[in-house]
């Protein structure tokens, strides 16, 4: 076994339970193929709404979760909008 092999494993489970909302007890007793086959399924879906959401609005895109960055972004707008 790799050494992060419970790691994974337990992202995994955080992930199909937190974000994909498989209750935790189902989680805990799917087969590793179930489980990793609703991971890509939702990965996929979430890289085709990032595809849409940039076609839509020029390019800019937040990413999932990364409150930081969407800061900055705002931050800089604000700095455009204030030199004007």
């Amino acid at each position: 076994m790799p050494n992060n092999y419970e790691r994974v494993l337990k992202d995994e489970i955080y992930g199909c339970f937190k974000h994909i909302g498989i209750p935790i007890e189902t989680v805990f007793n799917m087969p590793i193929q179930d489980r990793r086959y609703y991971i890509l399924k939702h990965n996929e879906e979430q890289e085709r709404r990032k595809k849409e959401y940039e076609n839509e609005n020029g390019g800019t895109v937040r990413e999932n979760g990364d409150l930081n960055a969407y800061a900055r972004n705002e931050q800089s707008d604000n700095k455009t909008l204030r030199g004007r």
